[in-house]
């Protein structure tokens, strides 16, 4: 058996508080949100600081269940991910995790320090910026449009490598791997690290 605080990502989703304002409001630390996500140990007090902080009762936020608790979201798609397609620029998954089917697009070009990823007017795009002395002086070219995925599931988008900013992030349809989506048409947008730890919208 094991605790599940899955009762707790919906209040926030209904509430449309991210991870980041609850730690805001609680004074938990990442690490310990972290912990929650992936149904881990906490203190009593952690709990008692999520419940009070959001005046809400124990049971509205975690529950008991059998079995054991799901794998990470990165361990799920390492193993279960299946690839539907590829392209020179990208490959794409797709993955069900926690009952939720979600298409995970990873691109094939790595990102570095001249790399800004760009995320507005429904598209994620990718400009890579030249050194002086080099025509042309940057390059833009699309990455995927937001609507990549059909209805009832997911999008993420993975950039390989370290762009030096991703812009445009939790504007809009697109947010950062530690937003919280506010419909199901919204696409998580992170750099490779990110998606190792991504907690999978919750």
């Amino acid at each position: 058996m094991y605790i599940c605080y899955d009762g707790l990502w919906k209040l926030l989703a209904e509430r449309k508080i991210s991870k980041t304002e609850l730690c805001s409001m609680t004074g938990l630390s990442s690490r310990t949100v972290s912990k929650l996500v992936k149904n881990q140990t906490v203190t009593t007090d952690t709990l008692i600081s999520v419940c009070s902080s959001l005046k809400c009762s124990l049971g509205e936020i975690m529950e008991l269940r059998e079995g054991e608790p799901s794998k990470s979201f990165y361990d799920a798609y390492k193993c279960n991910a299946v690839m539907i397609d590829k392209t020179p620029l990208s490959s794409t998954y797709f993955l069900r995790h926690n009952d939720i089917e979600y298409i995970i697009k990873i691109t094939n070009k790595r990102a570095n320090k001249h790399t800004v990823i760009h995320c507005d007017g429904g598209m994620v795009v990718w400009e890579q910026i030249y050194p002086l002395g080099i025509k042309p002086v940057s390059e833009r070219f699309p990455v995927c449009k937001a609507d990549f995925t059909s209805k009832k599931q997911r999008g993420v988008v993975v950039i390989q490598g370290a762009p030096s900013l991703i812009t445009g992030l939790d504007e809009g349809s697109f947010i950062s791997s530690r937003g919280t989506p506010k419909s199901d048409e919204d696409v998580f947008v992170m750099s490779f690290n990110a998606f190792k730890t991504f907690l999978n919208g919750k």
